[in-house]
């Protein structure tokens, strides 16, 4: 069962999360499979590559690896992690990471990018859209549901069963969160698609939460620790749009030769 703390403090992050929607400058928008909304890198940024924003990323130096009693394997999931080489591969990168966690088999970004690419679930100009998220861990055989309008307890509970979670979010306010320096609250910030993997919730002894990810668009990206604040403010930002994989069967000749 979720930890009754956890569902606590997650009904107080989404009230905060739904108080931001009426002091931000430009109202947040809801996923959906049109182009302007894929899940690629810094879309609403001019940038050659996304790589060249890592250097925005702030580390956050209050969480102990070994000290996690949470939700998830994030130690075991780390060894998973890889940094994507295109610039709008992330949505790819995150599937063959989880695919690697759970059938321990490696398949290439190239390779994966080139069969997602032949059968319309990526675009290396533009990214993937949230329809396609998770369509080559479906070819796999690794079945995959999509929501939006998810919450922290449904990652919890995911996670808990050990299945595998993707999210859709904005990096700029993962990598660089901020803070009105009055109210408290993260301060939105020009949107930056992105798609990383959750591998783990972590409630802390003050009653904190941090969100442990493996990105894909930064170096040592993994184990990355993120407040559940700023986590949220990220993800609202599309749609609290969230991919669980799970692993009843691997079929490991659907896409490798």
């Amino acid at each position: 069962m979720l930890d009754n703390d956890l569902s606590t403090q997650n009904t107080y992050l989404d009230s905060e999360s739904n108080l931001l929607e009426e002091v931000m400058d430009e109202p947040i928008s809801e996923l959906d499979s049109s182009s302007e909304n894929e899940l690629h890198a810094f879309d609403d940024v001019s940038s050659d590559n996304l790589l060249d924003f890592s250097s925005e990323y702030v580390a956050s130096s209050d969480w102990d690896a070994s000290q996690f009693d949470g939700w998830g394997d994030p130690i075991a999931d780390a060894s998973y992690w890889q940094q994507q080489e295109g610039q709008n591969s992330c949505a790819v990168v995150a599937q063959i990471s989880v695919y690697e966690a759970i059938a321990g088999v490696n398949i290439s970004e190239a390779q994966a990018c080139q069969i997602a690419e032949v059968n319309g679930w990526f675009d290396s100009e533009a990214g993937t859209s949230p329809e396609h998220v998770g369509k080559i861990l479906n070819a796999l055989g690794i079945p995959t549901e999509q929501t939006y309008d998810a919450t922290l307890d449904d990652i919890a509970t995911a996670l808990e069963q050990g299945d595998k979670v993707i999210v859709g979010l904005d990096a700029c306010e993962i990598w660089n969160p901020m803070r009105d320096p009055v109210t408290g609250f993260p301060i939105e910030q020009v949107n930056g698609g992105h798609a990383v993997w959750v591998t783990g919730i972590d409630q802390q002894p003050d009653g904190s939460v941090k969100i442990i990810l493996n990105d894909s668009g930064i170096p040592n990206g993994q184990m990355i620790a993120v407040d559940a604040e700023d986590f949220l403010n990220a993800w609202s930002d599309y749609g609290n749009f969230l991919v669980v994989a799970d692993a009843p069967s691997v079929n490991h000749s659907s896409l490798v030769g």
